[in-house]
């Protein structure tokens, strides 16, 4: 894979070729301008099940409806997985992104066929996924990779219209959109290819650490893990420790993030940013210049 998607919207080019100062800067505002939200024990289950729930193996999205490539005919299977690699991008996904509910969510706005998108999960190499150093709005430490050499970690690869990764951009304000090249994703379909190539987000905060040492997601599966494997609940009350003092929980946390996420995050998001692991990777490339871009995925 060696061209880029085009990045047509011009505030969204601009935010993604901000400079690291400047989009701290930015996110500082965003921060102030999220009102107050009346906590429920559903928000806080909603925040300790990040990356939320998805099917066991590949999928095709269609809506909100979800068929697995497994129960399809072979020739359907294999006429959309040859429609994706001509017509679509691949796109790394480890967190919400390969979650039906969400995708769906993130889509309802495109017209209705760009709500039609090919999931193929399988296993990331010399890769883990950890949390990335900031609180969401909906109080989960969202995900993101980090290098790991010997580790699988399950992901998935979405096969999207550059329409659907536009309005993936525009939800993944917290990261940057980059390429992966020479790395090595294993899909479980039986007869397709591996794939050395691919865009991804990857956290623009970096990867959060506890006592020096980057720590994985536990919700997310992977063989060879190196790294120490946390729960999102694990994480949440050792943060909610640090701020509040030593009884408290990642339920205060969550309830703090919701009644008043803009005065937390000017306290909390510096700590957490002067701790945090940044990205590196001789594998990767960040977009240049905020995606002027090519026009064809292949």
């Amino acid at each position: 894979m060696d061209r880029w998607p085009p990045i047509d919207a011009p505030e969204l080019r601009a935010r993604l070729a901000l400079s690291d100062d400047d989009f701290v800067a930015m996110l500082a505002t965003m921060t102030t301008q999220i009102g107050p939200r009346t906590f429920t024990e559903e928000l806080h289950a909603h925040a300790l099940g990040y990356p939320w729930a998805r099917p066991p193996r590949s999928f095709l999205l269609d809506g909100e409806a979800v068929r697995l490539l497994d129960d399809l005919p072979a020739a359907e299977r294999d006429a959309l997985l040859a429609d994706a690699r001509r017509d679509r991008w691949p796109l790394l996904a480890f967190g919400s992104n390969g979650a039906p509910e969400r995708l769906a969510l993130k889509f309802a706005h495109l017209p209705a066929e760009q709500h039609r998108v090919l999931v193929v999960a399988g296993d990331l190499h010399d890769f883990d996924v950890g949390f990335s150093a900031h609180p969401t709005f909906y109080g989960a430490m969202p995900g993101t990779i980090f290098p790991s050499p010997g580790t699988a970690v399950r992901a998935s690869v979405l096969w999207v219209t550059t329409e659907q990764l536009l309005a993936l951009t525009w939800t993944e304000i917290s990261y940057a959109l980059g390429r992966l090249d020479g790395v090595r994703f294993m899909p479980d379909l039986d007869g397709v290819a591996e794939l050395d190539g691919l865009l991804a987000f990857v956290s623009r905060l970096g990867a959060h650490r506890v006592a020096g040492e980057t720590v994985a997601l536990e919700a997310i599966p992977a063989t060879g893990r190196r790294a120490p494997a946390r729960s999102q609940e694990d994480v949440l009350t050792a943060i909610a420790v640090d701020l509040f003092g030593a009884e408290a929980t990642a339920r205060d946390l969550v309830r703090a993030l919701m009644e008043d996420f803009g005065a937390l995050a000017v306290t909390l998001a510096p700590r957490l940013r002067a701790t945090a692991a940044p990205f590196a990777s001789p594998h990767w490339t960040p977009l240049p210049n905020g995606g002027a871009g090519d026009r064809s995925p292949t």
